[in-house]
This record gives structure tokens, C-alpha cells and sequence, in this order.
């Protein structure tokens, strides 16, 4: 960012507006009928001459000779001249701006913007960043004083109404925060802008570290809904599912299977890792033949490379499970003669794992019928086997039927919101630790 003026800079160094400099009376004075070409500045030579080689030694990044050559404007600076107090601070702030010297940048920002020679249009970019650096040394009020003369100033930059959203938040003033943030984002939506992402993202992050997990959803579809990019899925998907093992409380694999499957259906699952999260997951809980699938996939599109040997491990332990499993085929033939509806359910598992969707939703709904299962997962799974078959009226349908609050019915959202708005903008997923 600069702060300086380098209109007011080119004056003071002699390379613009004109410049007087202390001189002999009788070279000052005027006749009474001539007028100045231009207004003009007022500097003492020795001022002046120090003033230069402190811009020169800025630029060479010789910060010794700089400091002495401001010391030695100050010393040279004449009580109450305006001039030489505003160029003072231009360069205390190129200065510590040179040498990335927060505190002192702060102090020369503040000095500059007590100068009344500052234009009034330098003003609310000065006041924002003002705020900006107090928010370095969690002065939260001053930096709120700052913001708010920033846009009274005229600076309407779309971070400084995020900060202040922010603070709200961070002061534990959600619902403030929250409603700040949505007057704003209502108001550049009728001017035609778009809502920043980190908008939504800001609303995310605070709702779920209050406790709002659903907010904190609405609010990730919201995004998704302007921003449906592989990257953003990936993103709000991984914190869904982190935040929901967060507090003591475990997501379950039965629900991040889920979570996995929306993943790769949005083409949001980005690298190795994710594909071996994916594994071992359906590892974990019994489904060989999505494990197979999984892996295959993940080769065949480069994002498992095949230096990766876990991999084959882990395949090998999945086709050993299909075999002593039996085929789908055998596997429905135990499910309708069994007593309740878990083998029914497992072979549902099996049809949507091979893309066979409408034998899955057959089975799901035989598991249903037999009882003894979760119904809110079968529902679930329902309305992801229609919505694998484009059946977006049936998957919804399903989908509503996920009555059980907390994670699972977050999941359905999801899934729903997918097939109201199954557009994915191709991008390079986010990959770090979520």
C-alpha cells in the first residue's frame, strides 16, 4: 500500500508545484498588483536539503542515513510552519513504510493525518489503514474510530465494512455483526457488485465457532450459491465435517461417508489425502466395493499418483472383503429373507457403490420397510441414488424425510441444495488441513 502523496513529494523535492524557500526580505517582497502564479510552499533551505537526502537515502534503503536526515528535518523544522510539519510526515511515513515498521508508520500516519495541508481525498484511505494497523496491537476501539472517520472520509473499500462486520462479531456481538454484514451486502448487490466470498466466509467461521452450526450452513450455501467453484465446496464441506468432531462431539462414518460422497460428487475431493480419507472411511465401516471404486477413480484422474503404495494395500484388503461378501446379487437375496433391514441396507450400500441407483433406492426402501436401521441414513441415501440419476424431484423428496437435527440433517441440506444447483465451476480444490 502507499501512503505518501507523491504530488506533495515532487514539491518538496523541486520537481512540481512551486517552492519558496527562505530568503532575504527584500527578495520576498512583491509588487501589491501581482498575483501568484501558484500557491507556494514554505520551507527552510536547510529543511529542504535535508528533506532530499532523506527521500534519497528511502530509496537506496539506507534507514541509518535516513533516520539521521529526519532528525535533522525536525531539527531545521520552523515552530507552526504547516509545510514543513506535513512533508515531516510524508516522509516519517515513507520511511517506516520502507522498513515495514508498524508502530512507527502508525505514529507518522497519525501525525500526517493531523496536518490540515493533507488533502481531503487522501484522508479515508489513511484513516482506514490507521485502523488497520491498531488492530496489530488489539487497540479494537481505536481502530473503530479510525474505520468509522475512514467513511466519513469517503473510503468505501469492501474490507473496511468486513472489519467492522468483524469486530462486531469478535466482541461477541453476532447478531450486530451479522446484521451489519447483511446491510452492506444487500446495498452492492442493488448497486450490480458482487459479495466478496470472504464475506460469507467471515459469517461462517464465527457462526460455527458460536455454536450455530446451522447458520453456519445456511450461510455456506449462500456462498456456494455465488461462488460454486470445486475449491469453495471442497472448503465448506471439509469445515462442516471438521466443526461437527469439534467439541467433544464425534460426526460418526456413517455421516462422513456422506459428507465424502457429495464431495466427490462436486468434484471437490482435491488430493491423496482426501481420497484416503475417502478409503478408509468406507474401510472402516464395511463397504468394499466404494473403497475400490474410490481408489480406481482417484488413479485414473492423477490425484492418487502411483507412487502412492497405501493404496494397495488398502485395495487389496477392499477386494478380499467383495469376495468373501459375495456378489450385489447374493447380497440382495440375503437382504429380503433377513429379519430385519440391515442386509438390505448393506446391499443398498453395494448398488449405489457400482452405480446401479435404482437397485440401491429397491433396497434402501426394502430396508425401510423391514425396520431396524437408522431412517434418516436410508433417506439420505435415497435421495443421493436419485440424485446420481437425475431424479431431482425424488432426491428431494427423500431428503426431506432426514427428520433427526444436528449433522445428518446439515448433510441432507447439502445434498438438497446440490440438486437445486448441481452447476460446479471447475477449479483447483483448497488443500491444507481441513
Amino acid at each position: 500500500m502507499t501512503f505518501v502523496s507523491k504530488a506533495a513529494l515532487a514539491a518538496l523535492l523541486g520537481m512540481g508545484a512551486t517552492l519558496a524557500v527562505a530568503a532575504p526580505a527584500d527578495a520576498q517582497r512583491k509588487k501589491k498588483d501581482e498575483a501568484p502564479a501558484a500557491p507556494q510552499i514554505q520551507v527552510g533551505e536547510a529543511f529542504r536539503t535535508a528533506a532530499l537526502a532523506a527521500d534519497a537515502a528511502i530509496k537506496a534503503k539506507n534507514f541509518a542515513v535516513a533516520d539521521q536526515q529526519i532528525a535533522a528535518m525536525q531539527a531545521a523544522a520552523t515552530a507552526g510552519n504547516q509545510d514543513e510539519a506535513y512533508f515531516l510526515a510524508q516522509l516519517k511515513v515513507s520511511n517506516a513504510q520502507a522498513k515495514n515498521d508498524r508502530p512507527a508508520l502508525a505514529a507518522a500516519i497519525d501525525e500526517l493525518l493531523a496536518s490540515p495541508k493533507l488533502k481531503p481525498e487522501e484522508r479515508g484511505s489513511l484513516y482506514y489503514n490507521r485502523g488497520v494497523l491498531a488492530l496489530d496491537t488489539k487497540q479494537t476501539d481505536v481502530a473503530v474510530q479510525n474505520f468509522e472517520r475512514a467513511k466519513q472520509a469517503g473510503y468505501n473499500e469492501p474490507d473496511l465494512e468486513l472489519r467492522l462486520a468483524s469486530i462486531a462479531i469478535q466482541k461477541g456481538q453476532v447478531d450486530q455483526g451479522l446484521a451489519s454484514l447483511e446491510k452492506v451486502m444487500a446495498a452492492r448487490k442493488a448497486a450490480g457488485q458482487p459479495v466478496p466470498p470472504g464475506w460469507y466466509d467471515l459469517a461462517i467461521s464465527q457462526l460455527y465457532r458460536s455454536n450455530r452450526p446451522v447458520e453456519a450452513g445456511q450461510w455456506a450455501r449462500r456462498k456456494l450459491a455465488e461462488y460454486p467453484t470445486q475449491a469453495n465446496w471442497r472448503t465448506v464441506l471439509a469445515l462442516f465435517r471438521d466443526r461437527a468432531d469439534n467439541k467433544g462431539a464425534t460426526l460418526g462414518n456413517q455421516a462422513r461417508v456422506d459428507i465424502l460422497r457429495l464431495m466427490r460428487d462436486t468434484k471437490s475431493l482435491a488430493d491423496q489425502n482426501d481420497y484416503r480419507d475417502y478409503a478408509q472411511t468406507t474401510q472402516d465401516i464395511g463397504l468394499p466395493y466404494e473403497t475400490v471404486a474410490v481408489i480406481d477413480e482417484g488413479r485414473a484422474s492423477g490425484k492418487i499418483p502411483a507412487s502412492a503404495s497405501i493404496f494397495n494395500t488398502v485395495r487389496t484388503t477392499a477386494q478380499t472383503q467383495i469376495k468373501a461378501d459375495g456378489s450385489a446379487a447374493a447380497l440382495e437375496t440375503r437382504a429380503k429373507s433377513g429379519p430385519n433391514g440391515r442386509a438390505a441396507l448393506a446391499a443398498g450400500n453395494v448398488y449405489l457403490a457400482t452405480g446401479n441407483n435404482a437397485k440401491a433406492v429397491e433396497l434402501y426402501n426394502l430396508a425401510l420397510q423391514k425396520g431396524g436401521i437408522d431412517a434418516d441414513e436410508a433417506n439420505t441415501r435415497i435421495g443421493i441414488a436419485h440424485a446420481r440419476a437425475g431424479q431431482a424431484a425424488e432426491a428431494k423428496a427423500a431428503l426431506a424425510k432426514v427428520t433427526k437435527s444436528g449433522p445428518r440433517a446439515e448433510i441432507a441440506s447439502f445434498w438438497t441444495f446440490y440438486v437445486d444447483n448441481p452447476r460446479i465451476v471447475a477449479s483447483t480444490p483448497a488443500v491444507g488441513n481441513n
